[in-house]
């Protein structure tokens, strides 16, 4: 899953491309295995990164405003290739392609793309039909609001290495976040949200849209506070090496809804949340 800073970066690098800018063909393709559908030249509009989705208004040229939606999942990327280069990864993998005079634009395996008629105003359409919950990266975000958010709608029994990671109450944290916020609140990945104090809980979204912002400038993605050369992050990735902590090894497993792979440091982060 990547990160929602991922995203946000994304759509800062494509926006000087292709925000105003003419596009002299888009295709794409909503399954694996479908053909491409041609739409034909269009303008680009605004856009947008909203969690883990890129968003990316156009207009045809009858003036019918259309939306293309990408998640990318693990393995989506987005390449820019000069026209008449060969690309680097099979045609077949191409989900979208957006022609523009002097560059082609191509997304490869995203885990979702939806090419859908975006109506003028409606302010639904940012919000994904309500899939995505608020963006950590939002300017506007309220904190206090997300941690009610959590309060009221999860189950207080869920692992909260699973909330952190559902997006539609918080949308941004992605595997390596989670791991790295439980470590600074020293909560363990299996604590039920219900025994996560309230304190914990909201340090553990702070943490979250703090490194989320910070990671938004060019260079590796970096969660300790004073970071050397090599080493940027406090656990994740780092399975049996000392805790930075107190020097325990680092534990890993597949934990969660989706066995996503998590680390913590059992010392820092005691398997029984303290009276």
């Amino acid at each position: 899953m990547p990160e929602g800073d991922t995203i946000h970066k994304l759509a800062a690098a494509l926006r000087p491309v292709l925000e105003g800018a003419t596009l002299t063909a888009v295709a794409t393709r909503t399954r694996r295995g479908d053909p491409l559908l041609e739409h034909g030249a269009m303008t680009a509009g605004t856009v947008q990164a909203r969690g883990k989705h890129l968003l990316l208004d156009l207009a045809a040229a009858d003036g019918r405003p259309w939306q293309l939606r990408t998640h990318l999942g693990m393995y989506g990327t987005w390449h820019q290739y000069a026209p008449g280069v060969a690309w680097h990864k099979p045609a077949s993998s191409a989900w979208a392609i957006l022609s523009l005079p002097e560059r082609v634009l191509v997304c490869f395996h995203p885990r979702e793309l939806q090419w859908r008629p975006r109506t003028a105003g409606a302010a639904d359409v940012p919000r994904l039909d309500a899939r995505v919950g608020p963006d950590l990266l939002d300017p506007a975000i309220d904190l206090d609001a997300v941690v009610m958010r959590v309060r009221t709608v999860a189950d207080p029994a869920r692992p909260i290495l699973d909330v952190l990671l559902d997006q539609s109450l918080a949308a941004g944290i992605g595997n390596i976040y989670k791991s790295e916020v439980l470590f600074l609140q020293g909560c363990h990945p299996l604590w039920p949200l219900g025994q996560v104090s309230q304190r914990v809980l909201a340090g553990l979204y702070r943490d979250a849209e703090r490194l989320l912002r910070r990671n938004l400038k060019p260079g590796p993605r970096i969660t300790r506070e004073r970071a050397e050369e090599g080493a940027f992050l406090n656990v994740y990735g780092r399975r049996g090496e000392p805790c930075r902590q107190c020097g325990a090894p680092v534990e890993y497993a597949l934990l969660g809804e989706h066995g996503r792979s998590t680390y913590w440091c059992p010392v820092c982060q005691p398997r029984e949340p303290s009276a």
